[in-house]
C-alpha cells in the first residue's frame, strides 16, 4: 500500500469526517490536511493554518500558557483557580473562558451566554462531536448586540484565532496565534490575501491556494498522491503540486446537480493531475452520469465504518431526545408492548415525557450521563429516530455504527444518510407492523440490517486498500 499519499479536505464536516475514518480505518497513515478554518479538529488531522505554525523559533514570552506551565506548582495552581479548572491541552469548557470580574456566564445542553448584570456580552458555540459543552467559538458582542469579533478555540482549549468584524457586522480578517499567543497568520476575507510568519519569515501570498500550496512543499508533502473532497481550494492546489505517477484522486460528495461543473469536466477532458472520480452518493453519481459524465474516470465508493458490535436480535428499543415533540409515541408504545422502550434527554424531561414512565414497557433517563447513553447504545437493537427538534449525542450515526435498526417517519429523520429508504414511513401503523415483523424473525431482521449498512454506501477496508495501493 501507498501510505505516502496525503488527504486534503476542504472543510471537516460529517463527510469529511467519514472519509478520513475511512482511510484510517484501511490503515493510511499519510496526513489528513483541513485547508479551511476549521480548528476544533481530532488529533490524526492538521488545519493548513496550524500547520503553517509549525517551526523552530517558537520562543516564550511574558504571560504565555507555556511559561504559566513553567512557573512553580503553587503558581500553576493559581493560574488553573483563575480559569475555573481549566488545565492547559485539554478541551475548554463553558465556564473556562477568560471574562472581567463579576460577568455570569450561563449555558444550556446548546450553547451558553455571557452577560454583564442584565447585558448579554457574548455568545458561547459548542465544539461538534468534542463532547458536552467544550468550546469551539465565542461571539463577542457590542453595545447594539452585534458580533465584533470572534475567538476561536481548538480541542486542547488553547485559543488560536481571531476573526473580526467591520461595522456592518461583516467578516474582515482572521489572525491565526501560535501556541504561545502570537499572531503568525493574517488572512484579508475583502482583498483573500494572507500574511504569514514562519521560521522568522514574513511573506504575503495572494490567496489561500498560493499558501497552502508553499506550506505544502515547505513540510515535503510534494510529490505525493493527492486524495481529496472538492474542486474547490483542494482541486486548485493539487492541480499545482508535483504528481504521483499513480495520479490523483477526486472523492466527490456533493448531492446531485443539474450540471457537470466545469473542473469536473476539465478531469473529464484529460487536463487534469486526477485520474479517477470516485461518487459517494448513489443518487449524485446516477445524475453525472445521465448527464453524459465518462464513465472511464468515475465511479462510486462509499465509507468504510468502524462498527462496534452486532445486532443480538433484542426487544431494547432506544430514543434520544430534548424534546416532548416525539411523533406517534403512545401508539407505539402501546401497540409493541412485547418490546422495551428506552428514552434519554441530555436535559430534564417535561412533565408530559415524564409522564411515560407509568407506561410497564417505557423506561426513562432524564439528565443521561455519558456512561448511561453508551450503555444504552450497548445494550438496544433499535432505534426510532422520530423526535422533533434537535438530534442529541450524535445519536443516529451511534446506532447506525451499533448495528441498531433505525427506523423513523420522514418528518423527523436527522440523518438521512444511515436510514434505509425501506425504514422511512407516513404513519405510526405501518412502522409498528413492521418492527412486529421483524421482532418475529431474526433472518429478516438481518436482511434489513443489510439494507440499511447498504443505504449508507457502507465499505469495507479492504476496498480502500486497494484504492490506496
Amino acid at each position: 500500500m501507498n501510505q505516502e499519499g496525503i488527504l486534503l479536505l476542504d472543510h471537516y464536516d460529517e463527510a469529511a469526517a467519514m472519509l478520513k475514518d475511512s482511510f484510517r480505518l484501511a490503515g493510511f497513515t499519510g496526513p489528513a490536511v483541513v485547508l479551511s478554518e476549521n480548528a476544533t479538529l481530532p488529533e490524526d488531522v492538521l488545519s493548513l493554518y496550524q500547520l503553517a505554525l509549525l517551526d523552530s523559533t517558537a520562543q516564550p514570552y511574558p504571560g504565555s500558557v507555556r511559561q504559566a506551565l513553567e512557573k512553580t506548582p503553587d503558581q500553576v495552581q493559581d493560574y488553573q483557580r483563575a480559569h475555573a479548572g481549566w488545565v492547559p491541552g485539554t478541551g475548554r469548557y463553558f465556564n473556562q473562558i477568560e471574562v472581567p470580574d463579576f460577568w455570569e456566564i450561563t449555558a444550556d445542553s446548546a450553547s451558553g451566554k455571557v452577560y454583564d448584570r442584565n447585558h448579554l456580552r457574548a455568545r458561547i458555540f459548542y465544539a461538534r462531536g468534542a463532547g458536552s459543552r467544550v468550546v469551539s467559538d465565542v461571539d463577542w458582542l457590542d453595545e447594539g448586540g452585534t458580533a465584533r469579533f470572534t475567538d476561536h478555540y481548538d480541542l486542547k482549549g488553547q485559543l488560536c484565532a481571531r476573526t473580526t468584524f467591520n461595522d456592518k457586522g461583516q467578516r474582515f480578517c482572521r489572525s491565526w496565534m501560535d501556541g504561545l499567543g502570537r499572531e503568525r497568520i493574517v488572512e484579508n476575507y475583502v482583498t483573500g490575501d494572507l500574511i504569514v510568519t514562519r521560521n522568522g519569515v514574513t511573506q504575503l501570498f495572494k490567496n489561500r491556494t498560493e499558501f497552502a500550496v508553499a506550506t505544502l512543499r515547505e513540510c515535503g508533502l510534494e510529490g505525493r498522491r493527492v486524495f481529496y473532497n472538492s474542486l474547490s481550494t483542494p482541486f486548485f492546489v493539487s492541480e499545482r503540486l508535483t504528481p504521483a505517477p499513480e495520479g490523483n484522486v477526486l472523492f466527490w460528495q456533493e448531492g446531485p446537480r443539474p450540471d457537470i461543473p466545469g473542473n469536473m469536466q476539465f478531469i473529464f477532458d484529460g487536463h487534469s493531475r486526477t485520474q479517477r472520480i470516485l461518487v459517494q452518493s448513489s443518487e449524485s453519481y446516477d445524475k453525472l452520469i445521465s448527464l453524459g459524465a465518462s464513465r472511464d474516470h468515475l465511479g462510486t465508493c462509499g465509507f468504510a465504518y468502524a462498527f462496534e458490535r452486532d445486532n443480538s436480535g433484542g426487544n431494547k428499543v432506544l430514543i434520544c431526545t430534548n424534546s416532548d415533540q416525539i411523533e406517534g409515541l403512545s401508539a407505539i408504545v402501546r401497540g409493541l408492548p412485547e418490546m422495551n422502550f428506552s428514552i434519554a434527554a441530555i436535559t430534564e424531561m417535561s412533565s408530559k415525557l415524564m409522564a411515560f414512565g407509568s407506561e410497564p414497557n417505557v423506561r426513562l433517563y432524564p439528565v443521561a450521563s455519558k456512561k448511561a447513553l453508551d450503555h444504552l447504545f450497548k445494550e438496544c437493537d433499535w432505534y426510532l429516530d422520530i423526535n422533533y427538534g434537535s438530534e442529541i449525542a450524535s445519536s443516529v450515526k451511534r446506532a447506525f455504527l451499533n448495528n441498531q435498526l433505525i427506523l423513523g417517519f420522514a418528518k423527523t429523520l436527522h440523518q438521512r444518510r444511515y436510514v434505509s429508504p425501506r425504514h422511512v414511513f407516513a404513519g405510526v401503523d405501518n412502522l409498528v407492523t413492521q418492527m412486529r415483523e421483524l421482532a418475529s424473525s431474526p433472518d429478516a431482521l438481518q436482511e434489513h440490517l443489510a439494507l440499511q449498512r447498504a443505504a449508507a454506501m457502507t465499505e469495507s477496508p479492504e476496498t480502500y486498500r486497494r484504492l490506496l495501493a
